[in-house]
């Protein structure tokens, strides 16, 4: 097993293909649109835009290597060796339509969790209790569920991931007349606004080390304009990850394949 670099280099953002980043630029590195959105999550109480989905008990041995990712996570623009990814296992995510689309960023492939920390298996989990919890309103798929973008917020101390569902919803003239390219080409997604709405998903580490997971409904408006920033977005209600911290990588899951991440 190798010691890999990880590196959050904050001038590169990779825009989710619905639709193109809104790329935010922050005179204050360490201040982002989405800290109040973080905050509320991190409330007593349960905001109105998000519902909370139970966690699985996490081992010792788990809390432990997410207590440590999250500090790397949190490490930006300083080379922190972390021993979480094996750079021996590289391997490449799948293309489709005689390689015209490529799921992953740049094409380069993708590394795994080193056996040994049991993260991969702990972030497969969650891709794999997304479609459970949500009754199959999300499910894993190259056009629903596919990856999430790891973020780092300085302001809270808070990592995270956010999960972006119906990724690839069909062209339709009357329903959804967008053109995304090549991954769209054979999608089976029928856009619907109700479940578009609610297309995202946040997991996040906080300062004292606490995981949650919350269903984001981009519809609703809580009449807090720091909160409302991020949210809204018709149609295609993207929450972006660079709204929400500098971005560090992308995690990719399809079922029979193992968890890969790709960092910038």
């Amino acid at each position: 097993m190798k010691t890999l670099v990880l590196v959050a280099i904050t001038s590169t953002v990779f825009a989710s293909p619905i639709p193109p980043s809104k790329f935010y630029s922050h005179a204050d590195a360490s201040t982002f649109p989405g800290d109040a959105f973080l905050r509320a999550l991190a409330s007593a109480s349960a905001p109105t835009f998000a519902g909370k989905i139970p966690l699985p008990a996490t081992s010792t041995t788990a809390r432990r290597h997410l207590a440590e990712f999250r500090t790397a996570t949190l490490a930006l623009n300083i080379t922190h060796p972390v021993r979480f990814l094996d750079e021996s296992r590289q391997f490449q995510y799948p293309a489709f339509n005689n390689m015209q689309c490529e799921l992953e960023k740049d094409g380069n492939g993708v590394l795994p969790f080193a056996t040994d920390t049991t993260l991969g298996l702990y972030f497969e989990g969650l891709f794999q209790m997304i479609p459970i919890w949500t009754k199959d309103e999300i499910k894993l798929s190259r056009f629903d569920l596919f990856h999430a973008h790891l973020f780092a917020n300085p302001r809270t101390k808070t990592a995270g991931l956010v999960f972006h569902a119906k990724e690839y919803p069909a062209d339709d003239a009357d329903t959804f007349p967008f053109n995304l390219g090549f991954c769209q080409l054979g999608s089976n997604l029928t856009f619907v606004d109700k479940v578009m709405r609610r297309r995202n998903i946040v997991w996040t580490i906080d300062a004292k080390d606490r995981t949650s997971l919350w269903w984001i409904d981009m519809g609703i408006k809580t009449g807090d304009q720091a909160v409302d920033e991020v949210t809204g977005g018709a149609p295609f209600y993207t929450l972006y990850e660079d709204s929400l911290g500098h971005v560090v990588a992308d995690f990719y899951y399809l079922e029979g394949l193992s968890l890969g991440v790709s960092l910038y």
